[in-house]
């Protein structure tokens, strides 16, 4: 029966008390009559210990001693899960007025297995009475009564749970919580306008036993009947029209600090020079990114987007703590869903807006460095089977805090996802053009990055090895510059635990070859240790 798999779920709790041995028990172990039926007992050896005790039975007249053998019978039978004849043993020992604490209890929980509900209830109404696993019995009575279609007496015995002292509750707590929102949810759906209380008192109610203990088998149970709700009555958009899921939840936050070791500081505050300290130092790297998307029906999103990111070098010479900087980057991703060769495709319009500080004078002091505004269009699209594609066109505006390193730029990118069985590539090419009001800055360069993500290592971490390569074409000073081509191979180790936490320790090579050596070549290594919290 449907609610024999209720007492399943609080299997835990009660099977702890299962093993518990009463005080009636302990103290009858001591006299040498039950001494055998006390050493089959402790084995685990019930059957034995129930013919040993039928055995004692057979010379005993006390009426005190023949309800204590009876009681202790019953105790075997249920752990033998013999209901029927636990039932017998615990109703011969009442009719010796042998009543110790536990027994109604026990004496419940066989009744209840073998479906006699109402006189399972009248025992557990025994055991509230005499103060002996409140919670439990509480508990058990609440169901009975739901059972027998008495929900608002059911009701009023969830509800007193709450009045009990936390340790006798907690073992039921979630459980009742949940009943209460069954109860709730079954009125409710009575009614036409069910959605509106499903959305306001039944789903805040199995929320609020969710809460209790979300990580046990009940609450994923109680989370598995609030997705249902919201699906049945469209609470929550989970698929887009074109049948992408809509992200749930719509929110994604991400806190990281960094520690780390750069080997060759470089300095490049206004992206068209780039000055090598030639100098190490340990950083400290802080970053902060939030964002929420928001759904117009089925076909529309608009996500706001804030990132926060402030670096900090900790060897204080003007060449190195110059680099200090700061970050703050705002921006704006919308998609219109549609499709493509009857698949999944969206439409994206971004924007993106970064004010960066800096020590740019070595000061020790952040200052204005730049401020640049970029507009992207785009789309994602699903031509390839292994996995998802998106091409974009974006515009930079750059305002550099010296003028003549204000510049402007237009560029394409191309990425694709390759999901394979353990592995996953992520590809990205990219072509921009950058015009500087100093027109010997002026660029065209090409950028192509892969991205391998390999299967985790032994259920432990998960290894990340990237590699990116950028050809600069310095196109109005080619003869000082020549032709320039940045090496940047990277490569991480990932560990994630306790559900919301991140490890990260990775390693990054960047070399960048140019004629000019004294201004843009340079080479150094990255090792650094992360600590992310994603939410």
């Amino acid at each position: 029966m449907k609610f024999l798999a209720w007492m399943l779920i609080l299997g835990v709790s009660l099977s702890v008390y299962a093993q518990e041995v009463s005080q009636e028990i302990t103290d009858a172990t001591k006299t040498s009559t039950y001494q055998t039926a006390a050493k089959l007992f402790g084995e685990g050896k019930y059957q034995a210990t129930t013919e040993e005790l039928s055995n004692l039975e057979k010379n005993e007249s006390s009426k005190s001693k023949l309800g204590f053998i009876h009681y202790w019978k019953g105790i075997c039978f249920n752990r033998l899960q013999d209901f029927g004849e636990s039932i017998n043993s615990f109703k011969a020992a009442l009719s010796y007025s042998y009543a110790p604490q536990d027994l109604h209890y026990e004496y419940g929980q066989a009744l209840f297995a073998a479906e006699k509900l109402p006189e399972a209830r009248l025992q557990f109404r025994e055991s509230v009475k005499r103060k002996f696993k409140r919670g439990v019995s509480l508990y058990y009575i609440g169901y009975i009564s739901k059972e027998m279609g008495e929900r608002k007496k059911a009701f009023t015995f969830f509800k007193a749970i709450d009045k009990l002292p936390p340790e006798e509750a907690i073992e039921v707590k979630q459980a009742s919580e949940m009943q209460i929102g069954d109860i709730y949810l079954e009125q409710v759906e009575k009614h036409p306008d069910a959605f509106k209380s499903v959305e306001t008192i039944v789903i805040p109610q199995y929320e609020k036993a969710l809460a209790i203990s979300p990580e046990s088998a009940l609450g994923t149970t109680v989370r598995e009947k609030i997705t249902t709700l919201q699906r049945k009555y469209d609470l929550i958009l989970f698929t887009l029209r074109n049948g992408r899921p809509a992200l749930i939840p719509p929110y994604f936050i991400r806190a990281a600090q960094e520690f780390g070791q750069d080997t060759n500081v470089t300095f490049a505050p206004a992206d068209t020079t780039i000055s090598s300290s030639k100098q190490a130092s340990m950083y400290s790297k802080t970053d902060l990114m939030g964002r929420y998307t928001f759904y117009h029906r089925d076909y529309f999103s608009i996500a706001p987007e804030f990132r926060f990111s402030k670096t900090y070098y900790f060897n204080r010479v003007p060449e190195i703590y110059r680099n200090d900087n700061m970050f703050f980057a705002p921006a704006l991703r919308t998609a219109y869903e549609h499709t493509i060769w009857k698949k999944p495709a969206a439409f994206l319009v971004d924007y993106d807006f970064n004010e960066a500080l800096r020590d740019v004078n070595a000061k020790e002091k952040l200052e204005f460095s730049s401020r640049s505004h970029t507009f992207m269009i785009g789309e994602k699209f699903n031509y390839f089977s292994l996995g998802e594609s998106i091409v974009r066109l974006r515009y930079r505006i750059l305002d550099s805090y010296l003028n003549s390193a204000d510049s402007k730029s237009i560029g394409v990118s191309y990425e694709q996802l390759m999901v394979f069985k353990q592995n996953t590539f992520l590809l990205y090419a990219g072509y921009d053009q950058m015009r500087v009001q100093d027109e010997s800055f002026d660029t065209n360069s090409f950028t192509v990055r892969g991205d391998l993500i390999m299967a985790k290592v032994r259920d432990w971490f998960t290894p990340i090895a990237s590699l990116m390569l950028t050809s600069t074409d310095p196109i109005n000073n080619q003869a000082a510059r020549g032709r320039e081509l940045l090496f940047n191979p990277s490569f991480r180790l990932s560990r994630t635990f306790k559900k919301n936490w991140r490890a990260n320790i990775r390693y990054e090579y960047q070399k960048n070859n140019s004629k000019d050596t004294q201004n843009f070549a340079y080479k150094k290594s990255i090792y650094a240790a992360e600590l992310e919290f994603l939410f």
